[in-house]
């Protein structure tokens, strides 16, 4: 009897055992696995996506794009109208905010998770729950943000860029932000966190492969600007744009 319990007791621990190597095993890969892809991004967020090209200032060429960028997100800045294309003849400029004006010069437009994007009005507002379902969680339904100016906006914390376009590079940006509207009647869906601004319908779905950021680069490489291989963040964005772009506060 004593035999055959120490005999059990040798093979329970040699279980133990293996799981405990099996697991370490596991914890070890995953790490490397972990490191190695963070690694991998950051190199990629720091390599542009196309070589060789140059980046206009609005300087340089008659139509222009606007980047505002927080620590996190990339926001695109257009005028109402140019020779090349009017928002009036889509959305009403009327209704974009509680305001109910009519003679914006600019509109600001970001692309984000509905549910996120609809219930955070501040960095500082951001909930780790809310956060992880956006980025883990396959399958969010999107939201796009516009918000009128009657100047370029040039906000504390933020950095602005504007680029230089030919004609037809705006109008590929302009059917690209189109397109991101769920359909033609361009449905309004909520106020905004400002009197200026409201959220609409969009098209295409949120998570961590698929950001607000990831958007406003989308918007750029429609327009042949050139982007990081990985847009995921805001700064990277910003710096393949080039320091010529740099929009400064008078």
């Amino acid at each position: 009897m004593n035999t055959r319990m120490a005999r059990m007791k040798l093979k329970k621990q040699s279980i133990k055992t293996l799981m405990d190597r099996s697991l370490k095993q596991w914890l070890k890969w995953t790490a490397i696995s972990c490191t190695m892809t963070v690694l991998a991004l950051m190199i990629a967020a720091n390599l542009p996506r196309r070589t060789g090209t140059q980046v206009n200032s609005c300087t340089n060429l008659s139509y222009s794009v606007y980047l505002v960028a927080d620590a996190m997100h990339v926001d695109l800045v257009l005028p109402v109208k140019n020779p090349a294309f009017d928002w009036r003849s889509v959305i009403k400029l009327e209704t974009i905010g509680r305001e109910k004006r009519n003679n914006y010069h600019y509109l600001k437009f970001g692309w984000g998770d509905r549910d996120f994007y609809m219930n955070t009005p501040s960095l500082d507002k951001i909930q780790l729950p809310r956060l992880i379902r956006t980025l883990f969680i396959p399958g969010n339904p999107t939201a796009l943000h516009i918000n009128g100016y009657q100047d370029i906006p040039i906000e504390p914390g933020h950095q602005t860029k504007c680029v230089g376009l030919t004609q037809p590079q705006y109008l590929k940006l302009v059917n690209y932000v189109r397109r991101s509207f769920r359909d033609e009647k361009i449905d309004r869906i909520q106020d905004g966190f400002v009197d200026a601004a409201g959220f609409y319908e969009a098209t295409g779905f949120y998570s961590i492969a698929q950001t607000c950021n990831n958007w406003a680069a989308g918007a750029l490489n429609a327009a042949d600007v050139t982007t990081p291989l990985w847009p995921g963040l805001s700064g990277p964005i910003m710096q393949q744009l080039g320091e010529g772009t740099t929009v400064r506060r008078l």
